[in-house]
């Protein structure tokens, strides 16, 4: 008779060709979540094959449903919908309580659980006085940094970036989180905006006597797991992998490099077509070298996102343009 062997119960579960995973597990005593009763209506029952799935039956098709719209991997399966032919299958169980329950809602409210994909990821540093938050008043701290993370969002808004994390003087910005072959453009189109918008705001903080800021930018594109890190905001997803650790590396590349904006070479071959490029050099790192392209200008029509948002905000704009503009946004 095939058997399951469950973690991370440790207990081999005799199962009969013609029973599902599920009815083997709560026969066997095995207290397996199934929030829908076992009838695909839910993915609580979900199992991870580790070993033997090619003894395991095909996906019925309410499963083939429930896993495309969770973009589950091949070896995620139902257990109410899972049988085993032949052979020893080792599974582990996924939901184990009730957090484990509450997440599997959010995942279906939402229509995913996070996912590997190729992105573009900007980090931006802020550097301005060696003791910026010594020799200013924290109001004075609040203002101009609340000032220029309001631009900073303004900026990457446009462009269909996110924000995804700060940490001290840096933001990191995801493009790409939807399906986006333009995402690399869009992260480096930003990235040059920021730098204008930066020299407009230095320029505002100088007629009140504050010292102007300094912005470097590093720009990388390259796979990560995009993971919803908020249980208030399931749709607000972080970018977790090695090249979050390359983007934040190029991004501290500028200050010994004396430069404001270096892309990674995996950023370079997307757009290099229509960049205008200064230098180039390597990044000795463990794992391998790096290659930094400094760009200073790119052409081409701006890969607009959220364009009417950004204006309606713009520090430039009049009230009357900014109501506007607000009013464009509602007709829309």
């Amino acid at each position: 008779m095939p058997e399951i062997y469950c973690r991370p119960d440790g207990e081999t579960v005799p199962i009969n060709p013609n029973e599902t995973v599920l009815d083997a597990l709560l026969r066997a005593n095995i207290d397996h979540t199934h929030v829908c009763g076992g009838h695909a209506n839910c993915s609580t029952c979900r199992i991870m094959v580790l070993d033997g799935i090619e003894h395991c039956t095909l996906p019925s098709g309410p499963e083939l449903a429930l896993a495309k719209k969770l973009d589950f991997p091949f070896h995620i399966r139902l257990a109410c919908q899972t049988k085993v032919s032949q052979g020893k299958v080792e599974i582990r169980r996924m939901v184990l309580d009730r957090d484990d329950i509450g997440l599997v809602d959010q995942q279906l409210a939402h229509q995913g659980t996070g996912a590997k994909k190729n992105v573009a990821l900007l980090v931006a540093g802020i550097r301005g006085e060696a003791e910026f938050d010594e020799v200013n008043f924290p109001f004075d701290v609040v203002y101009v940094i609340s000032r220029y993370f309001n631009r900073l969002h303004q900026v990457v808004s446009k462009f269909g970036g996110t924000l995804n994390n700060f940490l001290g003087n840096r933001a990191i910005a995801t493009f790409g989180v939807e399906e986006n072959e333009d995402s690399a453009r869009q992260a480096i189109w930003a990235a040059l905006e920021m730098q204008t918008a930066m020299g407009e705001l230095n320029h505002f903080l100088h007629t009140l006597s504050y010292q102007p800021l300094q912005l470097t930018i590093g720009v990388h594109f390259g796979p990560v797991v995009l993971v919803p890190v908020d249980p208030t905001r399931p749709e607000f997803v972080s970018p977790f992998g090695e090249a979050v650790n390359v983007a934040t590396l190029i991004e501290a590349a500028n200050k010994n490099a004396g430069t404001s904006l270096l892309v990674s070479g995996d950023a370079h071959q997307q757009v290099k077509d229509a960049v205008t490029t200064q230098r180039t050099g390597r990044l000795a790192r463990t794992g391998g070298d790096l290659t930094l392209v400094e760009i200073t200008a790119i052409t081409g029509e701006p890969p607009f996102v959220n364009s009417i948002v950004s204006q309606a905000t713009a520090p430039g704009l009049s009230l009357g343009q900014r109501v506007t503009a607000f009013m464009n946004r509602f007709k829309k």
